[in-house]
């Protein structure tokens, strides 16, 4: 297969997962990574049976991927959505070293049936403080916050 029929195949495959978890009362959202053209990882939406509000079908995917080739970093995997990631799931793909991806549903086109991921997108646009979500911070005087940092 050439690139782009791989591409399409790992699209629709992620699309029918979608439709599938969509029927079964969860949120229409699949992913999976894969690494050398063999799937390594793959998940859906779970939010709603499991109340874990970081369980997008990206972080599953990436999950499963991690699990399957026992390491966090995933670079050289690529990674296949049914919908442009929000924020949220973008940071996890910074985070694992991913740097290909691919997805079917814009955030644009996605606002249509839910206009969060835009939102976030614009949101954190904005300035600290220009946020709806008021972050101060807050370091005790007594204590360096980058103490941590430097344990190990």
């Amino acid at each position: 297969m050439t690139d782009q029929q791989w591409r399409s195949h790992w699209i629709a495959r992620c699309i029918e997962r979608a439709a599938d978890n969509a029927a079964r009362g969860q949120a229409p959202f699949a992913a999976l990574v894969e690494k050398d053209g063999i799937l390594v990882g793959e998940g859906v939406n779970d939010v709603k049976a499991t109340q874990d509000l970081t369980g997008h079908a990206e972080i599953r995917a990436l999950q499963a991927a991690a699990d399957h080739l026992g390491t966090r970093r995933l670079a050289g995997c690529v990674l296949y959505t049914s919908c442009e990631p929000c924020p949220m799931c973008l940071g996890a793909i910074y985070w694992s070293g991913i740097t290909e991806g691919y997805f079917a549903l814009s955030v644009a086109e996605q606002a249509a049936f839910d206009d969060l991921p835009e939102f976030q997108y614009a949101e954190f646009g904005r300035a600290a403080h220009e946020r709806r979500v008021r972050m101060v911070q807050a370091t005790p005087d007594d204590v360096d916050p980058r103490r941590p940092f430097r344990v190990g």
